[in-house]
């Protein structure tokens, strides 16, 4: 499923629909998405939303599992931490309302340790979580972890058995009316980087950088400026050449004699 931008005809005038992504409109591409990157060897899956569709975690997992599994796979919603279900689906911020964190990091180890257990998808709303150090101890023990930045980009880091990690950022695109994901290359990411710091340096001014102003004065400041006589020094040419002057003090040891008559040569 893809979205698409269409025009629609409302009382006879054109409303256009592409100005603002709904949340439903997100949720949407991001089954489409993410259905194809997820369901791989990695069991333990955590999701990081910043985008505030938590609501729809089920929602969005069912599709997932449904594209990548077929239509029996059904996730479970967690809600005593007791589940054992080959598809599980545990909303982060609903359960550390009731549960402790000690409870929860101890699911996510029997889930791992479970051979029943395919898949746990943990969908964590970190805005919504009052403890800080609950969602990196989730991505510490998860396996994939999906950053949902905005409704332009996501990253998604990989841990592999072998112990390496991939870490890949994905940027939404909108392709003969559909939304569809790219990879953004590293070059992609400094040139978007670049301009954006070529404009934001183009649109400062130097003058306002200090605490006096260098132009735009007003008319009686620049009266007052062009009033102002300022001290000053003539400058007197002196002839070419020029000559050392020593007065010695009462302490110095002068001595007419040349001190090389010492020497036994």
């Amino acid at each position: 499923m893809c979205v698409c931008f269409g025009t629609a005809i409302k009382n006879n005038h054109e409303v256009s629909s592409k100005h603002f992504l709904t949340f439903k409109n997100c949720s949407n591409i991001l089954i489409k998405m993410l259905s194809n990157y997820l369901l791989n060897q990695q069991k333990i899956l955590l999701i990081k939303d910043h985008l505030g569709i938590e609501s729809t975690a089920l929602k969005v997992v069912t599709k997932w599992l449904c594209d990548g599994k077929g239509p029996e796979a059904v996730p479970e919603p967690v809600e005593s931490l007791t589940e054992q279900g080959p598809y599980l689906v545990a909303r982060i911020s609903k359960l550390a309302r009731t549960k402790t964190p000690r409870e929860l990091f101890q699911f996510v180890q029997r889930c791992k340790q479970n051979g029943s257990v395919q898949y746990l998808f943990l969908w964590a709303t970190e805005k919504n979580i009052s403890e800080k150090f609950l969602v990196p101890f989730l991505e510490h023990q998860s396996e994939l972890i999906v950053t949902l930045e905005d409704e332009r980009h996501l990253t998604i880091v990989v841990k592999k058995s072998g112990g390496s990690i991939s870490n890949k950022r994905y940027q939404y695109q909108l392709q003969e009316g559909c939304f569809s994901v790219k990879e953004l290359k590293k070059t992609d990411q400094s040139k978007g980087i670049s301009t954006s710091l070529d404009s934001s340096v183009a649109s400062i001014d130097p003058a306002s950088l200090g605490t006096f102003k260098i132009g735009n004065l007003k008319k009686e400041e620049q009266e007052a400026k062009e009033a102002l006589t300022l001290p000053f020094e003539f400058f007197k040419a002196t002839p070419e050449g020029g000559r050392v002057l020593y007065h010695p003090d009462a302490e110095d040891d002068l001595d007419e004699e040349d001190p090389d008559d010492d020497l036994l040569i």
